[in-house]
């Protein structure tokens, strides 16, 4: 086993790609310390071993299952990605095949379970629901065994898919961020990001930049019905700064540590997180405190 992925990607590198700058270099921001520094897509957003299931080794089963099936998922999601930023630099509107929104609907899913911060999401719950147990000593199995949930992952791919799916196009000079936790969600009100993987809360939406001026959301078809006649399209709202930094707000409160973008500029980081210290830590509670989105 010699040849096998050691260091496990939690964000995709293929995506992470996307943000990199002319030299192929990504900047992060890590919030818990202010450094900025640029780095490359191997090294940033995963760690090692990371998806090693220690119960099918003792089991004489491959251990690295999971992280080989993320490999096979994010192959797919590439493909399909590509293919909508080409159909996009022709018109609009996006023609996604059944199995196209099948597939991105899991990677969707899986994208809000497989992060670093969805596993301390996890470790937090379980403190708060079993004080006895030791979640931290069994973080890695407990979070594998959510990602392997097979009723969650296909009820929450179902949820995903008959969402509303529709982007938005930033042309101005404010790019916007992702981070080691991309996929975000917002309550109906567009007040509040949601922790957790809650696809079910009533008029919730997703929020899933793409690249540094593409975004994506699927909207909760039953409150959302206005919003149908831009499904699979780039809608006409035209971004404003103030609209693109209400977005990566939620790339800034709601990721573990690391904010990631194009351009070596996190002043707005910076400020939103002078006025949301609690944000910094990632030992922070994460199911007190939660980013507005105002």
């Amino acid at each position: 086993m010699t040849n096998e992925p050691k260091h496990h990607h939690y964000v995709p590198r293929f995506y992470l790609r996307r943000f990199t700058d002319d030299k192929k270099q990504l900047w992060v921001f890590d919030k818990s310390t202010g450094k900025i520094f640029p780095t490359t897509c191997e090294n940033i957003a995963g760690e090692n071993q990371f998806y090693w299931n220690e119960e099918l080794n003792e089991q004489g089963h491959d251990p690295l299952t999971l992280e080989k099936q993320f490999a096979d998922l994010e192959g797919e999601a590439a493909a399909i990605t590509n293919d909508w930023f080409r159909q996009f630099s022709r018109n609009k509107k996006l023609i996604i095949p059944k199995i196209n929104r099948e597939i991105m609907s899991l990677y969707l899913a899986t994208q809000l379970l497989r992060t670093a911060e969805a596993r301390n999401r996890i470790v937090e719950f379980s403190k708060i629901s079993n004080p006895g147990y030791d979640a931290e000593n069994d973080a890695r199995q407990l979070h594998i065994a959510l990602i392997w949930d097979t009723k969650l992952v296909e009820s929450m791919c179902k949820r995903i898919k008959s969402c509303i799916w529709m982007f938005g196009l930033n042309e101005t000079a404010t790019p916007f961020l992702t981070s080691d936790h991309p996929v975000l969600i917002k309550n109906f009100e567009n007040t509040q990001w949601l922790s957790g993987p809650v696809v079910y809360e009533p008029g919730m939406y997703i929020v899933f930049p793409l690249t540094p001026q593409l975004i994506m959301y699927a909207k909760d078809h039953k409150h959302w019905k206005g919003a149908k006649i831009f499904k699979d399209s780039i809608t006409p709202v035209t971004f404003d700064q103030h609209m693109v930094q209400h977005e990566n707000s939620g790339q800034v409160g709601m990721s573990n540590r690391f904010i990631f973008s194009n351009e070596n500029n996190f002043d707005f980081a910076k400020e939103f997180l002078t006025d949301n210290e609690t944000f910094k830590d990632p030992k922070r509670s994460r199911f007190i405190n939660k980013p507005r989105g105002d």
